[in-house]
């Protein structure tokens, strides 16, 4: 039977069984409209976002137990977290499955990523470019802070396919007295086994933040440090250049051949923040209700980055560069290093009115806000051989209003002076709940930013790859989601103009087109149940006017399982995961310069199949796994995502979850 036919039979079959769970689908299904419009229905990087928060959980039920969680940028605004029955992503220990729609890797847990579906950029001033590993990162801007009673405790542990792979994560929270609360996160990625990995290639990830928050007996003052820890060291490979036997006594990813043997990357930050306020007016009016507040916030941000790649291989052992002579700078070995440092001061002047006196159990609401604002910048760079400064001042605002749950409506904006004048970003955002005839979600974003400094330049052994001046591009995009219950369904759309992008050719060297770009895409979440049974479905079609913007015609998830409670006490879920995508040309991931390029490598279609299992008995939950169950039924053909980057051939997966409140 050949390929194609096995992969029109799988889809297919999920098709067939949609079909079925419409036409019995069960009228009392609960899905509350707060757990539905908590999905993320847009495709932008929400989840690195400060005024988000924890993987957006879609449940049967929700248990939630009295911990809001919210962030020093806003501490108005507070999210409870909510623990579900099992979360639809629990068993996807992968960050970069742990969203509606997944991101390209380069086949290991911990590698460098890219986005599936188009995302706009998210710019402020200056960048450095190396943005590969940012969903494996947490910043110091990015630290929740938590509002609760008793210490709260979440630890997570998942197997990977050999000892030495494995995944910890761990996060505590506990007032003292005096108005303290202390917080601490812990993560670590460690994917270094040797038997399921292809040559010279490992990851290890680790994060380590440690938070204070502080808040006077009045409420006048408040104050947050964070103290920011990540580091990410890999081993690059260069993709795969003769793929690995797939039978006989040497079998498996460690027979392929690749382009790099000793290249490795190392990414190393340091953040230090500490926001404070100081509040002047607020508290609450016997006749008048809550009273509108004024405050004056400084934040101090302090960030020290270092990026470093090595490959001590030249053209007579090192494949790579016969593909990519431009890269060859020194035969004696090849070095990327730069050290940059921040310091950061942003201040601003903001009023508010909160909503109606909160509850010990409810969630903080600001009703409006009314921001004004200046952030400046001072950055130090060692680009080996160079040294030198950047300034940046930007003017910025944000007006919110809130009136109720039903309405929300946000606008933000930035224009910059000194070293980066000219840039300007004009964003808002629209929530709008209908209640039975469903809620809408509007974002529009218009924004001018100049090129990243890996766009501009990049210096290898101290020697010059390339040297540019690009223009500022020039984005609009414009997204909206339409939730309707009377069918259980979301229909996304997004529209994205692009002027002046900036890409990476098939040779590793950056160009500028001279054209608009423009990236259409319509997305719809549907799911599917029959007593016990379900058939959750994502779909997202997208097209791009241009071949430099690179995208599947179509990109799906599929999620057939059984959800039920046994023995009155273990709430289950089995099934299985079905993710795929048509064919199309790819990207490939070029080490000594971070950056994914085009390709000419096109990426065959295919239907990823994972089998799962996972159970819950109180604050407890495991999850097993069964990854790649398609090899079996395709000829045991590789699956890519990224050109030259195959993923291992299968393999069983297990994790653990348990929290503590006490």
């Amino acid at each position: 039977m050949s390929r194609q036919i096995r992969i029109v039979m799988l889809i297919g079959l999920c098709s067939l069984l949609g079909q079925w769970g419409w036409s019995q689908q069960r009228s009392e299904k609960v899905i509350t409209d707060q757990n539905r419009t908590q999905r993320s229905t847009n495709t932008g990087r929400e989840d690195n976002d400060p005024e988000m928060g924890f993987d957006d959980q879609l449940a049967d039920e929700v248990d939630t137990f009295g911990v809001f969680f919210y962030y020093a940028n806003n501490p108005n605004r507070e999210t409870p977290f909510s623990d579900s029955l099992l979360a639809g992503n629990f068993h996807q220990y992968d960050p970069i499955r742990q969203r509606d729609f997944d991101y390209m890797n380069l086949g290991i847990v911990g590698s460098a990523h890219r986005p599936i579906l188009y995302e706009p950029a998210k710019r402020r001033g200056f960048d450095v470019g190396l943005h590969q590993y940012d969903l494996y990162m947490k910043r110091a801007q990015q630290t929740s802070y938590y509002r609760l009673e008793k210490p709260y405790t979440n630890v997570h542990y998942t197997q990977g396919g050999e000892q030495a792979d494995g995944i910890f994560k761990a996060q505590f929270s506990r007032n003292f007295a005096n108005g303290i609360n202390y917080g601490l996160e812990y993560n670590k990625i460690s994917y270094i086994g040797s038997g399921n990995q292809y040559p010279n290639q490992n990851h290890r990830m680790t994060t380590f933040i440690n938070s204070m928050s502080y808040e006077s007996e009045k409420g006048k003052y408040r104050a947050y440090l964070s103290v920011a820890s990540n580091t990410g060291q890999a081993e690059d490979h260069g993709g795969v250049a003769v793929e690995p036997e797939k039978e006989g006594q040497f079998k498996g990813p460690a027979s392929a051949q690749t382009l790099l043997g000793t290249g490795q990357t190392r990414h190393q930050h340091q953040e230090w923040s500490y926001t404070h306020y100081l509040k002047f007016g607020g508290g609450e009016d016997s006749i008048r209700g809550e009273r509108r507040a004024y405050t004056l916030s400084h934040q101090l941000l302090y960030n020290t980055s270092q990026y470093k790649f090595f490959e001590e291989g030249t053209v007579a052992d090192t494949a790579f560069f016969t593909r990519y002579p431009d890269f060859l700078v020194d035969d004696r070995g090849s070095r990327f290093f730069l050290r940059h440092r921040k310091l950061e001061n942003v201040f601003n002047l903001s009023t508010f009115k909160l909503g109606q006196s909160q509850q010990d159990n409810e969630a903080k609401r600001e009703k409006d806000l009314l921001q004004f604002g200046l952030v400046h910048s001072l950055h130090w760079l060692d680009y080996e051989p160079n040294q030198f400064t950047i300034n940046n001042l930007f003017l910025t605002g944000k007006i919110t209003f809130n009136p109720s749950e039903r309405l929300f409506i946000s606008t933000d904006a930035h224009f910059g002076l000194l070293e980066n004048r000219g840039d300007y970003k004009l964003g808002g955002e629209l929530f709008f709940d209908l209640k039975q005839g469903g809620n809408l979600r509007v974002k529009a974003v218009n924004q001018l930013y100049s090129p990243n400094l890996i766009q501009d330049q990049l210096l290898i052994s101290q020697r010059s790859v390339w040297e540019k001046a690009f223009r500022a591009t020039l984005e609009t995009n414009l997204t909206a989601s339409y939730y309707l219950p009377l069918l259980d369904i979301t229909i996304s759309g997004g529209y994205h103009l692009i002027n002046n992008f900036i890409y990476f050719d098939q040779t590793g060297l950056p160009q500028q087109t001279g054209v608009p770009i423009s990236v259409t895409q319509l997305m719809v979440q549907k799911d599917f149940s029959f007593g016990k049974f379900h058939l959750d479905n994502t779909i997202a079609l997208q097209q791009s006017t241009e071949t430099f913007i690179r995208v599947p015609t179509i990109y799906s998830k599929h999620s057939l399982y059984y959800a039920g409670k046994w023995f009155n006490v273990l709430n289950v879920r089995w099934g299985v995961d079905m993710r795929f995508n048509t064919e199309w040309d790819g990207y490939y991931y070029n080490p000594f310069s971070g950056q994914f390029q085009l390709s000419d490598q096109r990426i065959e279609a295919y239907p990823n199949i994972d089998g799962f299992f996972s159970m819950r008995i109180g604050r407890f939950r495991a999850f097993f796994k069964y990854e790649n169950l398609s090899i079996f039924l395709l000829d045991r053909q590789l699956y890519y995502q990224t050109a030259s980057y195959p993923y291992p051939f299968n393999g069983f997966r297990f994790g653990i979850n348990w929290r503590f409140i006490n």
